[in-house]
């Protein structure tokens, strides 16, 4: 099976597989460089190779697409809950705008979460030739989803 097959796009010849999946990937790119600024260095780097990774997924295809997509999701999703884990551990309290801030990033991630399910290709809602695909607003929601959860958890310039 091609990568990006059972994401609804439409897989294209050329250098692009699916343009509007590996667009919307940059957002990870984006998001991850916006937190090296904030010197979250590790979860930001983490967050851009999961971006890089999905914009080789969806589109050249590298022999390390796979690796790099999954790799980096892996280290995102590892560092969120090694720190989810911690904080809780040590009962660390968020302040009242982090826990709005950490409302939002759940509801963000919940967001993407139905996005990408709706978004699979054998998905009723699948129309594979749509500039509008569920799974390029998994991307876009769930970029959001981390720099929010950044800012209520990491706060300012914290790893």
């Amino acid at each position: 099976m091609a990568l990006g097959a059972g994401d609804c796009e439409r897989l294209h010849g050329g250098l692009i597989a699916q343009p509007v999946n590996t667009a919307s990937a940059l957002a990870y790119v984006a998001v991850g460089a916006w937190l090296v600024g904030r010197r979250q260095v590790g979860f930001g780097v983490a967050v851009a190779a999961a971006g890089l990774g999905s914009v080789d997924y969806h589109g050249p295809g590298s022999p390390a697409a796979r690796l790099l997509h999954d790799g980096g999701l892996y280290a995102v999703v590892g560092l969120v809950a090694w720190r989810e884990v911690a904080r809780r551990a040590r009962r660390a309290r968020l302040t009242p705008r982090g826990r709005a801030v950490y409302r939002l990033a759940l509801a963000a991630a919940l967001a993407g979460a139905v996005c990408w399910w709706a978004g699979r290709t054998a998905s009723p809602w699948c129309d594979p030739d749509s500039l509008l695909q569920g799974h390029a607003a998994w991307h876009l929601l769930g970029a959001f989803a981390l720099a929010a959860w950044s800012v209520a958890v990491l706060g300012p310039g914290r790893q």
